[in-house]
């Protein structure tokens, strides 16, 4: 009866109300529970956004565990206290995996493993979990960087190829967000390859790119990206020379940095595509050349060259370490993330163990840095 359809949807609703209360109030039951049998892997109140965002998430993946698998809260007090922290690792380090577990370990049914994942999409959820946890590892990452970079006995054995070029490799977001690795430790030939391709240009590179002197160069790192929306067709290039720390910047390294560039500009199979065109050298220290060279007039500051859609820049390790700083500044603190100097030692020593034996020490004294 078309009449009765408000009345029984009020109704509908009224119920539907009611069971969430109740639920509610169980699950509310059930965290007291927890917590007076000293199982719950949390104590007092939540200190920050993503701890508050975390134990939502805790919460729901464990009461629903309890439905499901009910002989879980009548097992013994030491193993479920084990299995809470288990889980509170898992919410807190690896938000991702949540799903999986959903489906393969504790084996819900697919209409609960779908009402799961909703909420677990939640942002106020685990994407808080998962967005904290990459600016605390970039942090992190940034802090030991800076550990290697600058004192005064890593920067001596820290070197580029083996050591310094595999790990900005694979943490391409310090030199840019927006960008994506395209080239890594290949000839310009290849950088021709990857730019024509880019472009959506199907045609062979029969002929090696050179420099002007006849030399095949090769390219520490070329990141790439798209300039937006409103330019599908365009591309931007960023070619990184990467220098050791123990290495300043002085005229080889300029010039090589501008062999590639002029080997861009003089071979016209990179013509005629719209693209803009960077290049980078990197290190810690400029020498009086390279200072000298920072000083031309009507040119961005940090360029030495420019011409059309070309441009060749020093840049130091430090301007780029205080760049993602201040990038990363805001949320560091909206997300009240806090780290030290020895969360970054133990991030890089642990992740690129095979890059940094015998350069990342412990115990370092502070008193030992290069300002």
């Amino acid at each position: 009866e078309p009449s009765l359809s408000p009345v029984l949807n009020k109704v509908e609703g009224l119920i539907k109300e009611h069971f969430r209360k109740r639920d509610h109030e169980k699950s509310r039951e059930l965290i007291d529970k927890w917590k007076n049998e000293g199982v719950y892997p949390y104590v007092g109140k939540a200190e920050n956004i993503v701890e508050d965002a975390e134990r939502k998430v805790f919460d729901i993946m464990a009461i629903n565990v309890i439905k499901y698998i009910p002989q879980f809260d009548n097992g013994d007090l030491k193993l479920k206290k084990f299995q809470f922290k288990l889980l509170r690792h898992i919410v807190g380090s690896c938000p991702d995996d949540l799903r999986t577990i959903l489906e393969e370990v504790l084996s819900l049914p697919k209409e609960k493993q779908t009402e799961l994942a909703e909420i677990l999409r939640d942002a106020s959820l685990s994407a808080v979990i998962s967005v904290s946890k990459i600016i605390t590892d970039r942090l992190k990452f940034i802090s030991g960087l800076e550990n290697v970079l600058f004192h005064q006995n890593t920067r001596k054995v820290f070197k580029e190829r083996s050591q310094l070029h595999k790990i900005m490799a694979d943490n391409t977001w310090f030199f840019g967000e927006s960008f994506t690795l395209s080239v890594n430790d290949k000839s310009l030939t290849e950088v021709l390859r990857v730019h024509l391709e880019k472009q959506g240009i199907d045609i062979p590179v029969d002929e090696k790119v050179t420099r002007i002197d006849g030399s095949v160069g090769i390219v520490d790192l070329m990141l790439t990206r798209s300039i937006g929306k409103n330019y599908p067709d365009e591309r931007e290039h960023i070619i990184i020379e990467l220098k050791a720390p123990k290495v300043n910047i002085g005229q080889s390294e300029i010039e090589q940095v501008k062999s590639y560039a002029y080997a861009v500009a003089e071979d016209s199979r990179f013509n005629g595509l719209k693209t803009k065109w960077n290049f980078w050298v990197i290190s810690n220290e400029l020498t009086t050349y390279a200072l000298r060279e920072l000083k031309q007039k009507n040119l961005p500051e940090g360029a030495i060259y420019q011409a059309e859609e070309m441009t060749i820049w020093i840049k130091t390790w430090s301007q780029l370490i205080q760049e993602n700083k201040h990038r990363l500044g805001f949320l560091q603190n909206q997300l009240n993330i806090s780290y030290d100097r020895e969360d970054g030692l133990q991030f890089l020593k642990q992740k690129y163990a095979e890059y940094t034996e015998g350069v990342v020490f412990e115990n370092e004294s502070q008193d030992e840095y290069i300002d």
